[in-house]
């Protein structure tokens, strides 16, 4: 079973030189409508923290956003410097190329972070038509005799 596994790696690795090299982690969108940007928090919350009453925020309780925005923080701060300034720039392909650089378990554990924080953003541009949707279609489906 050994000798089974050494092989299929080095088949692997030998795909993934002939790929160009080191498999990596890229963020990519899906939709050329769809814009990555980051969010990156600008410090722990407040000690004066308090939810602006113009917003929706009845039902918020106070010491829950204030605990969110401190994990958020920190999972910023538990970045590589690298990686903290990368999300800084804002700029997609900078965040990449420290992406990049990394072993696939580390970058796609970053990603995840990013997510669960609220940092990593997908907007999709323009204007979406979404008239009818959720209706049913009415449509004949013929029947055997």
């Amino acid at each position: 079973m050994i000798k089974r596994r050494a092989a299929a790696n080095k088949v692997e690795q030998e795909q993934i030189a002939a790929q160009g090299g080191v498999e990596q982690i890229q963020l990519v969108p899906e939709n050329p409508d769809t814009v990555i940007s980051f969010d990156v928090p600008d410090g722990p919350p407040p000690a004066d923290l308090r939810l602006d009453e113009s917003l929706e925020t009845e039902g918020l309780d106070l010491e829950e956003v204030r605990l969110a925005l401190q994990r958020r923080w920190n999972i910023f701060q538990g970045f590589d410097p690298k990686m903290q300034k990368a999300l800084k720039s804002g700029n997609l392909e900078t965040v990449n190329k420290v992406l990049g650089k990394m072993p696939v378990g580390e970058a796609e554990q970053v990603v995840e972070l990013l997510q669960i924080a609220g940092i990593l953003q997908f907007a999709e541009g323009g204007i979406r038509d979404e008239t009818g949707r959720g209706k049913a279609s009415e449509t004949a489906t013929p029947s055997n005799p």
